[in-house]
C-alpha cells in the first residue's frame, strides 16, 4: 500500500465548480459571465457602426482681407474744414521745453519729451447749439505714433479744457491744445488731426501708414508752415 500524498499536494491550484440543474451539467459561473460580457460588447459595437451617421464638416471660410486706407493729404496751417456745422481751423503751432502755468509755477516735461502747442479756432456756422467735443477727438501724429492732448493751463493762453461746453450759433471760440512729444520731434515731422466721430486713427506701430479701423471723417494738417 502506497503512503498517502501530502495534504498540500491534494489541493487544486484553482477552485472549479460545476453546477448540475435537473440532471444537466452547466458551465462554471465565471466562464458564463465572461462569455455574456463579450457578447454584449460585440453587439454594442455592431449597433454603433450601423446607426452612426457621418457628419459633414463645413469648409472653413477664408478671412476677407481688410482694406487699408491712408490718411488724407494734410492741409496747411490756417486752412479750415467744416464738419456738421462746426468750422475748425488749425491756425498755429509751436514747440517749447518749458512753460509757466496760470498759477505762476514753471512746468518742464518728463525726460526725453517736450511740449507741442496747437492753436485751434472753432465756429458754429449752423442754427443749432453744438456741444464742445472732448480733447480726445484731436491727435498729433509723429512717425507711426498717435499722441493725445492733455491739459495745459499755460499763463495768458486759453486752454481747450477750460472752454464752455456749448458753442452757440454764430459763436467763435479759440484755444490751445498741449501735446507731450518726443524730444527728437520737429514741426516738419508732425501732423495734427481732428476726428469728429472717433477717438483715434488706428495708428499701426509697425508701419508708417495710418490705416483706419472704420471709415470715419478725418481731417489732417501739417504742423509746419
Amino acid at each position: 500500500m502506497k503512503p498517502p500524498l501530502p495534504f498540500m499536494q491534494l489541493r487544486p491550484k484553482e477552485p472549479f465548480y460545476v453546477f448540475i440543474l435537473d440532471g444537466v451539467q452547466s458551465f462554471p459561473m465565471k466562464k458564463i459571465s465572461f462569455a455574456l460580457c463579450s457578447t454584449l460588447c460585440v453587439l454594442f459595437l455592431l449597433t454603433a457602426c450601423i446607426d452612426a451617421t457621418p457628419v459633414a464638416i463645413p469648409p472653413t471660410s477664408q478671412p476677407t482681407p481688410t482694406e487699408v486706407k491712408v490718411l488724407p493729404t494734410p492741409s496747411s496751417p490756417g486752412n479750415s474744414i467744416l464738419s456738421q456745422g462746426l468750422q475748425v481751423t488749425m491756425s498755429q503751432t509751436e514747440i517749447n521745453d518749458s512753460f509757466v502755468t496760470e498759477f505762476g509755477s514753471q512746468r518742464v516735461p518728463s525726460p526725453g519729451l517736450k511740449f507741442l502747442w496747437v492753436h485751434v479756432q472753432l465756429k458754429n456756422t449752423g442754427e443749432k447749439d453744438i456741444d464742445l467735443l472732448p480733447i480726445e477727438h484731436f491727435s498729433a501724429l509723429y512717425a507711426a505714433t498717435e499722441l493725445k492732448p492733455t491739459y495745459g493751463h499755460r499763463k495768458d493762453y486759453a486752454d481747450y479744457t477750460a472752454l464752455e461746453p456749448v458753442i452757440f450759433p454764430g459763436q467763435e471760440v479759440d484755444a490751445w491744445l498741449r501735446f507731450d512729444i518726443p524730444s527728437t520731434a520737429e514741426l516738419k515731422d508732425l501732423r495734427f488731426v481732428f476726428l469728429p466721430e472717433s477717438l483715434g486713427v488706428g495708428t499701426s506701430f509697425s508701419s508708417p501708414i495710418y490705416p483706419y479701423s472704420e471709415d470715419h471723417p478725418t481731417y489732417v494738417w501739417n504742423c509746419a508752415p
